[in-house]
């Protein structure tokens, strides 16, 4: 389940069109003969940052491979960093034989010049 809450309440006067994180970020599982990848959907106005994704099973950090065309952004924040928009895949490697259900991915992403949510933590049970 996603758990997550905004960085700032002050940001929540913003108006009514802030999503919630599982609509902004909607993720699935593939789950194909070879390996497992998770896919996002990343909706307009909304993106990822790309060193903000980990992949974790049992709390231990793992290997993957992140495909899509990740764009340079400048952040107030983080200065010159890349970003995801619009769709993200994450391929597990070398993981397959291992229990999808023990595996959490966390990342944050933002909503364009309006906010950013804490980091986002995923089980993948929950999708």
């Amino acid at each position: 389940m996603f758990s997550n809450n905004i960085l700032a309440k002050s940001q929540l006067d913003l108006g009514s069109n802030i999503l919630n994180p599982k609509d902004a970020f909607k993720m699935k599982i593939i789950d194909s003969d070879n390996y497992l990848s998770l896919n996002w959907e990343i909706e307009k106005n909304y993106y990822i940052y790309k060193n903000s994704i980990k992949l974790l099973h049992k709390d231990k950090l793992i290997n993957f491979e992140l495909i899509g065309d990740p764009i340079m952004h400048k952040d107030e924040f983080l200065g010159e960093t890349e970003i995801f928009r619009n769709s993200l895949n994450l391929r597990l490697l070398g993981q397959k034989q291992q229990n999808q259900m023990d595996y959490e991915v966390v990342f944050q992403g933002c909503a364009e010049k309006r906010f950013c949510y804490t980091p986002i933590k995923v089980k993948l049970s929950s999708l």
